[in-house]
């Protein structure tokens, strides 16, 4: 255990399963002594008109994320669930955690969405509809707005405190997979990420994103189409070779460590792949 983290805590919001990168941080975080809140998404009393198949999915997803949390990171590590595009479920969350004495010192964003990718296809942008465009930027982007705000109205988000979101360089660049319309969500990600960092710097609160290695392996990953070979190319191109979970877990935690006057930054950690032309 680190004596610089005994006593702090932190929000892990994005694991879905085994090989989540959000679950890797966690593992990490863990091991240097923090204690963990992870939040999944699960069914709500916020929920409305949902249909028994949309309210089985939730139960189900929650389930496997409670699952999950035990088995890797123990069953003592608290869970929470959580629906970052319903306001109320957000600002229940921060409310459980106020009346618990919860006092949060990062937060961990790993939470996107983009209904656009389905089956190993990519829609175009001009298919792209208003509302899966919403969509991808409401969960995507906007929730850690929503999610920081709520946190910082119930007094749980701690002076000093680091939130943290995971972007890729799929947000800057057109990529030779397809990345169309969640790379705009991305984009506008990193672009919070930087408003967020000038305005909450006014509180002691640290702001920042990391940009990382194509990864195929997780649920996330394995959805977009043509990412497996994105993976082997960027792994032949980078100096480094592709950057590792453990990688983006320690680099995380350095971002995150207290009293660190880091803000507003974007850091690569994808082997040096971004260097090139």
């Amino acid at each position: 255990m680190n004596s610089s983290w005994y006593g702090k805590s932190i929000l892990i919001a994005g694991i879905t399963d085994r090989s989540s990168l959000a679950l890797a941080i966690a593992r990490h975080l863990q091991q240097l002594g923090v204690q963990l809140i992870c939040t999944g998404l699960g069914e709500t009393s916020h929920h409305a008109n949902l249909s028994e198949k949309s309210a089985q999915f939730l139960r189900k997803n929650y389930e496997d994320f409670t699952d999950t949390v035990a088995q890797e990171l123990g069953p003592d590590v608290q869970t929470a669930v959580l629906d970052v595009t319903l306001d109320g479920s957000v600002a229940e969350l921060a409310e459980h955690l106020r009346r618990k004495g919860t006092k949060l010192d990062g937060i961990v964003h790993a939470v996107a969405m983009d209904k656009t990718i389905r089956g190993g296809f990519a829609k175009n942008l001009l298919d792209v509809t208003r509302e899966e465009f919403a969509g991808a930027m409401d969960v995507s982007a906007y929730s850690l707005i929503a999610l920081t705000r709520s946190l910082i109205e119930c007094e749980v988000l701690a002076p000093g405190a680091s939130v943290l979101s995971l972007s890729y360089l799929g947000a800057s660049r057109v990529m030779t997979h397809p990345y169309k319309n969640i790379g705009v969500a991305k984009s506008a990600l990193e672009r919070i990420t930087l408003e967020m960092a000038q305005e909450l710097g006014l509180r002691g609160i640290r702001v920042n994103a990391i940009r990382f290695s194509p990864y195929a392996v997780s649920k996330a990953g394995a959805a977009i189409p043509g990412l497996a070979e994105a993976v082997a190319s960027c792994d032949s191109l980078s100096p480094l070779g592709n950057a590792r979970p453990e990688d983006l877990a320690r680099a995380a935690a350095f971002l995150l460590s207290p009293d660190l006057r880091i803000t507003g930054q974007i850091l690569h950690v994808d082997g040096g792949y971004s260097i090139g032309g």
